[in-house]
């Protein structure tokens, strides 16, 4: 849903966020290291690390799929493209919910120390994240089923046009999201919301850490991952509303920019288009912090686990 030129300066901007999220990381590296419980803490954090950076690598990869065959096949006008940031999206969660646990190589001792409130995909999941991630769906959603009902056939007769017509005038724009996109991006947006639960569910259910005494350090890379998720999938539905608004904006103020029209249509799709920009930005930055946090991984739990023993050692004194 994005130019050529427009997505190659958004690639190149994840490429850029990329390595200096890792330069970053990497000069963190050592500046804490892991305390009570270390081999079997470090063994779980890298683990997670390794699987972000293979589901990340594999996200990259839908989404340059979803590029060129976009090139390759322009009969298919663009809708490769136009859902591939939901289904790179899903396909980098998925691959890193399937992936198998580690195999501890420390001896178990045959305890396991855990809560026992049943644990849920939301479990780690602060309640702020989960509304901002269900306003960010119900939003691209409510866009796509607006710009569904408003679109019109197009020449070859497919939903995928604006048009402003009455007894005087009549002004027509393509590409628009109608049915023709909407429908596969909405089935895009249930495959990500799904893929998104079935990654927080496995850091959920993941088994704690073997030997006792070892209940913050559990929880803490849990909550540390389960934000590297949120991140993803926040970047990947702005980049996905961002698309879809851009998209609209521009047809809508095409169609609107011709005599007979009424202004407010033409002040409708210039909001949309801008919020699209900011949306496509946000996405950036969204998918940068993702970076910095899969990244640092080990030393963001590492720091957590020290301010937790820190807190919980002056109160019990």
């Amino acid at each position: 849903m994005m130019a050529g030129p427009a997505l190659m300066a958004y690639a190149g901007l994840i490429v850029l966020a990329v390595v200096v999220a890792w330069l970053v990381a990497r000069r963190a590296r050592g500046a804490r290291a892991f305390r009570h419980g270390s081999e079997v803490l470090s063994t779980a954090v890298r683990s997670a690390k390794r699987r972000f950076i293979v589901a990340a690598g594999f996200t990259a990869v839908i989404l340059l799929a979803g590029f060129v065959t976009t090139i390759a096949l322009p009969s298919a006008l663009g809708l490769p493209l136009a859902v591939a940031p939901s289904v790179a999206g899903a396909a980098g969660l998925l691959l890193y919910a399937i992936t198998p646990p580690p195999v501890s190589s420390v001896a178990e001792r045959d305890v396991r120390v855990a809560s026992l409130a049943p644990r849920r995909a939301w479990s780690f999941v602060s309640r702020r994240a989960l509304t901002g991630l269900a306003v960010l769906l119900v939003a691209t959603c409510v866009l796509l089923i607006l710009t569904g009902i408003t679109s019109s056939p197009d020449d070859a007769g497919r939903s995928r046009a604006i048009t402003f017509a009455d007894d005087a005038f009549m002004s027509s724009a393509t590409p628009y999201p109608g049915w023709f996109y909407a429908v596969p991006l909405l089935v895009a947006l249930v495959c990500l919301a799904v893929a998104a639960l079935l990654a927080l569910r496995r850091i959920a259910i993941t088994p704690s850490l073997p030997g006792p005494g070892l209940e913050r350090q559990d929880r803490a890379w849990r909550v540390a991952s389960t934000r590297v998720v949120v991140d993803l999938v926040v970047a990947s539905l702005t980049l996905q509303l961002g698309g879809v608004a851009v998209f609209a904006g521009n047809a809508i103020h095409n169609a609107a920019f011709n005599p007979g029209v009424p202004l407010v249509t033409q002040m409708v799709g210039d909001a949309l288009f801008i919020i699209g920009i900011a949306a496509l930005v946000a996405s950036v930055v969204w998918f940068t912090l993702a970076a910095l946090r899969a990244f640092g991984l080990p030393h963001t739990v590492a720091s957590d686990v020290a301010t937790q023993s820190t807190t919980h050692e002056a109160t019990g004194r």
